[in-house]
């Protein structure tokens, strides 16, 4: 594995794509100063992770991007790549190259890049730290470093053979076990807090849980029977409602009879009405032909009269006329008398004309009076019909409309009592959940002090314990030092007393000096030891103190929290009862205002029912006196009419007689006076006259008796016409007095009706307010109710045991009294346990179940800490040995390095503490030959470089790294001492591959390859290579 490429684009100088091939071995950078060489060092260590500004030469990590020159303008970005060759599969991924880039935005983001994907910086540590690369990066070695090697104290110089050697990820994994172990510890002092409260809290839970489930049986008991008597009531109300809707279906089926009857009765009226609008034209019909026939039986009557008159006469007048002939004169005289009374009987007649046509006028009007009454009186009738059905549906209607306004007045009030109820519930959920509001806020606001006084606390106990344990350090260092200078001081005794017998005063005065010098140490050791454990008797009561103070702050953390916890549960549990509460007062409100909705419309109903049923008359039966009379008038009319017209005719007849006769005297006395000649023809013209006349009043005695024949049929016609109409009226007056009776018990059965269909829904009602109790109150369905706690079922019974446990006994048959007994004394016996706790039971069983759980999670937490003790003493194990085996080669590699550079030199590394290889710190003694120095800071400049990369040459060769950069560490060197580097250097390059910034030739001559990095006038580092080896075959 080794270096074999990197390219930079806008890192510091670096601002075009520059990219550095690397060979195996040496390869030298070189330049005049300020070209930008140690940039190419930089850029290795941004590149790998190096997190620290200062690190890299600057004040902020952005300022590793190129910030432009007077000709260049600024860059947005710096990016890296280096290209790692794994060919021999160092590194644990599955590529023979590996290349990584990092890309630094100046808005301050960044990403790495693994082999062109996006990955994080701890994966590219942890892959370097494998290889040998640790995190701290000291195989790049800067300028400046030398001096901060040698001096750093002890632990810093054991932290770069630990980085060397892979010790990192052990002390990672140490210190991620510790801090696991100490938040462990935390958690493990809480739950065993914890179990202590819950055992105390669980003894007075335990009698209330057994109250709460003696109370359970006995509240099971109550709902057994209360489910039981409830299916009583819900099969008892069902049985009554069925009776009542048998009853109804009687009052329906006779109200339809009833309705099919009084439709019977009014369509038989209008049958009647209809029959009576069809024959009264026929009796009007046959009355006039009564009346045409009488008046042609008289017109006929005296046309017979006339008729044998004239026959008579004409028959007499013959035998004068044959016996003596008439004198014209006295003809002419007789003619005048009949012209006479011709005028008379034509002003008769028009009199009897002006008669007649007054009483036809007067017939027609009254006529039409009686039509008009007629008619009249038929409406009327129809009218009393239809108002009195209105008036009973009315009726019906009004008294439907005030008793659904009673049962909605009820279910009002029935609301408005449970609205209050739930209302008032209301309020006391919202002031209990006001009240665990405060308390919530109570200790919300005191937990920021105990939270601040409990990280005081902490923080101050755990000074506390680094003090103490500083101080148990150091009372153990001085133990130890005490135990040497007792030690020493018993050899100085014994030595003394052995040297008593020889007389030698200057040895002895000697040992007595170092003696009387030993026994003070031991004193100022002694008073050292006795400070060091007043003052930790001093911090462990402090400590002590502390750690009350601590235990009683989480302690109330502890409680703080539980309470919290139970007020949070207790606010979760108001807030859904408020919830709860206002969804039911909104549903009770909806309900309550339907209903009052429901109830004011009704009240609109009945008012207006009402209102229209009072302007309804009582219907008045129609007076009949008046139709009678006008009947009769138009009787009386009729025959008055009838009469005139015979006059009439009759007068008529006569004045045509009289003027036939007049005309014939007339003629005849001219014929007298034209010739006697004529006389015999006259009297046979008279004769023959006598017998036409005679024919005539045969024929008319004749059409006499045809007509006496019709006026008797159309008198029958008549009468049979007028009875009917009676008889119509008196069936028409029969079925309105029906319609009446039935109308009336129409109405008391839509009634009785009514008051069935209200009585059935208040029934429903209240069933379906039993079923809502069942499933509200009580939490079952009524299908479930009535199969499993009907009347027909069997009543378990249980009693209980010695042990106080209730079993099951006996079933016995359901009897109510039984049941309802058995409520009460279930209620009593549920009054005598007074206060329940209703969460007892499940509070119980999770408060044991949860301490279950926490001595679960204890002895989980136990095992935890004894496997996190076991990682920790697995990795100190790991750590010591792995730093003992690293430090031993060092330490063998530092004399050996230490004697090349510094010939007749001696150097060696030292344990600080060697007992405790896990903390011991390493230092560093150098003694260049000729001098005696026990401080590096006296060395000169030169010997201290020399002295540095000594030990870092030491640290490479005891953990070899793939490769090394060296930014200009051999400066400080004369021709010897680079001389003597340049030969280990030689030897390092044959198992790694070393990048030297340098400016000596000497370095320049050992590479295998060689940049010259040089600064443009833009302000730009350019990159220019050459293989020296190529050269040097060239040449």
């Amino acid at each position: 594995m080794y270096l074999k490429s990197m390219n930079l684009k806008g890192f510091k100088s670096f601002a075009s794509s520059t990219t550095l091939n690397f060979e195996q071995g040496i390869t030298c950078v070189v330049g005049p100063n300020g070209s930008g060489k140690s940039n190419v060092v930089d850029a290795l260590s941004w590149v790998m992770g190096e997190q620290g500004a200062k690190s890299l030469r600057g004040g902020k990590m952005e300022d590793v991007i190129f910030a432009g020159t007077s000709g260049r303008a600024p860059l947005g970005r710096a990016e890296v790549s280096v290209t790692i060759d794994n060919a021999d599969g160092v590194l644990p991924i599955d590529f023979s190259e590996v290349t990584i880039t990092r890309v630094l935005f100046r808005n301050g983001s960044s990403e790495y890049l693994l082999n062109g994907e996006t990955t994080r910086l701890l994966d590219i540590q942890e892959l370097l730290s494998d290889s040998g690369i640790g995190r701290e990066m000291h195989v790049i070695v800067g300028q400046g470093q030398l001096d901060a090697i040698l001096l750093a104290n002890p632990e810093e110089r054991r932290a770069f053979i630990e980085e060397a050697a892979g010790v990192l990820k052990h002390r990672k994994r140490k210190e991620k076990a510790i801090r696991k172990l100490d938040s462990m510890q935390t958690n493990l002092a809480r739950i065993q807090d914890l179990t202590v409260e819950l055992r105390r809290q669980l003894r007075p839970l335990g009698k209330q849980a057994e109250v709460a489930r003696k109370a359970s049986v006995i509240q099971s008991d109550v709902r057994d029977a209360k489910l039981r008597l409830m299916a009583d009531d819900m099969l008892r109300m069902r049985n009554e409602m069925e009776l009542e809707v048998a009853d109804e279906n009687v009052l329906r089926q006779r109200k339809e009879q009833v309705e099919a009857e009084l439709n019977t009765a009014r369509n038989r009226e209008i049958e009647l009405d209809a029959i009576a609008a069809s024959e009264n034209p026929q009796l009007i019909a046959a009355q006039e032909n009564f009346y045409r026939l009488t008046a042609q039986r008289e017109q006929i009557r005296g046309v017979q009269n006339l008729s044998s008159e004239r026959a008579r006469f004409l028959a007499e007048e013959a035998e004068e006329a044959k016996a003596t002939g008439r004198d014209p004169d006295a003809l002419d005289q007789e003619a005048r008398i009949l012209r006479s009374e011709e005028s008379t009987l034509a002003n008769q007649v028009r009199s009897s004309q002006e008669q007649l046509n007054t009483d036809s006028s007067s017939l027609k009007a009254i006529e039409e009076k009686l039509a008009l009454e007629e008619n009249r009186v038929s409406a009327a009738l129809r009218a009393i019909a239809d108002q009195r059905e209105g008036t009973a549906r009315q009726e019906g209607h009004i008294n439907g409309l005030r008793s659904r306004i009673d049962a909605t007045t009820g279910e009002v009030s029935r609301l408005t009592s449970a609205k209050d109820l739930v209302e008032i519930r209301l309020k006391n959920y919202r002031e209990n959940f006001a009240q665990i509001e405060t308390q919530i806020s109570a200790l919300s606001s005191s937990e920021p002090g105990l939270d601040s006084l409990f990280d005081k606390l902490k923080a101050e106990l755990k000074n506390s314990e680094n003090n103490l344990k500083l101080l148990s350090d150091k009372l153990q260092s001085t133990e130890k030092l005490r135990a040497g200078s007792l030690g020493r001081l018993t050899a100085f005794k014994e030595i003394s007393e052995l040297v008593q017998s020889v007389s030698n005063s200057e040895l002895i005065s000697k040992i007595s000096a170092l003696t009387t010098e030993c026994e003070q140490e031991v004193n100022k050791v002694n008073a050292d030891c006795d400070r060091i454990k007043f003052e930790l008797s001093g911090l462990n009561e402090e400590l002590n103190k502390v750690n009350k103070e601590y235990e009683l702050v989480l302690s109330k953390l502890n409680d703080s929290d539980a309470a919290m916890t139970g007020l949070a549960e207790q606010l979760a549990i108001s807030g859904q009862n408020v919830k709860n509460t206002v969804e039911e007062l909104d549903r009770l409100g909806s309900a309550l205002g339907a209903a009052n909705d429901q109830k004011n419309s009704d009240e609109r109903d009945l008012a207006a029912a009402i209102a229209q049923f009072e302007s309804h008359q009582t219907p008045v039966e129609p007076d009949l006196t008046n139709l009678e009379d006008l009947r009769s008038q138009v009787s009386a009319a009729r025959s008055k009419e009838v009469e005139a017209r015979l006059s009439l005719r009759t007068i008529e007849e006569r004045k045509d007689a009289i003027a036939q006769r007049a005309i014939a005297l007339e003629n005849q006395a001219a014929a007298e006076r034209e010739s006697e000649s004529r006389s015999i023809s006259r009297r046979e013209n008279r004769a023959q006259a006598a017998i036409t006349a005679q024919e005539i009043a045969d024929t008319a005695y004749e059409a006499l008796i045809q007509i006496e024949s019709s006026i008797s049929r159309s008198g029958i016609e008549r009468e049979r016409l007028e009875a009917s109409r009676s008889s119509r009226e008196g069936e028409i007056l029969n079925l309105r007095t029906i319609s009446r009776e039935l109308a009336v018990e129409l109405e008391k059965l839509t009634s009785s009706v009514h008051r069935d269909e209200i009585a059935r829904a208040e029934q429903r009602l209240r069933i379906e307010q039993l079923e809502t109790k069942a499933v509200e109150e009580l939490g079952i369905d009524v299908q479930t109710l009535i199969s499993e706690y009907g009347p027909n079922n069997d009543v378990p019974t249980f009693y209980e045991n010695e042990q106080g446990e209730f079993v099951p006994g006996d079933l016995i048959p359901y009897r109510r009294d039984q049941q309802e007994k058995r409520l009460a004394q279930a209620e009593r016996s549920l009054t005598l346990l007074g206060k329940i706790n209703p969460l007892a039971l499940e509070e119980y069983s999770s408060l044991e179940e949860r301490l279950r759980y926490l001595a679960e999670q204890l002895e989980d937490l136990k095992k935890t800490k004894k496997d996190l003790l076991d990682i920790i003493k697995e990795v100190d194990d790991r750590v010591q040995q792995i730093f003992t085996e690293a430090y031993e080669d060092t330490a063998r590699e530092f004399e050996i390095v230490f004697s090349r550079l510094f010939p007749g030199g001696d150097g060696k590394l030292i344990l600080t503490n060697p007992s405790d290889m896990l903390t011991s710190g390493v230092d560093v003694e150098a003694r260049p030959p000729g001098k005696r120095v026990k401080r590096l800071s006296l060395l000169s400049g030169g010997e201290r470089s020399l002295v540095a990369v000594a030990l870092l040459i030491a640290i490479f060769k005891a953990r070899p790294s793939p490769f090394y950069v060296m930014d200009e560490v051999e400066a400080a060197l004369d021709d010897t001492n680079l001389g003597r580097l340049l030969g280990v250097f030689e030897e390092l390059r044959e198992k790694s591959q070393l990048i030297i910034i340098t400016h000596q030739k000497r370095t320049m001559e050992i590479a295998d390859a060689l940049y010259g990095v040089t600064m443009r006038g833009d302000g730009v580092s350019e990159v220019i290579s050459q293989r020296i080896r190529e050269v040097d075959a060239v040449s």
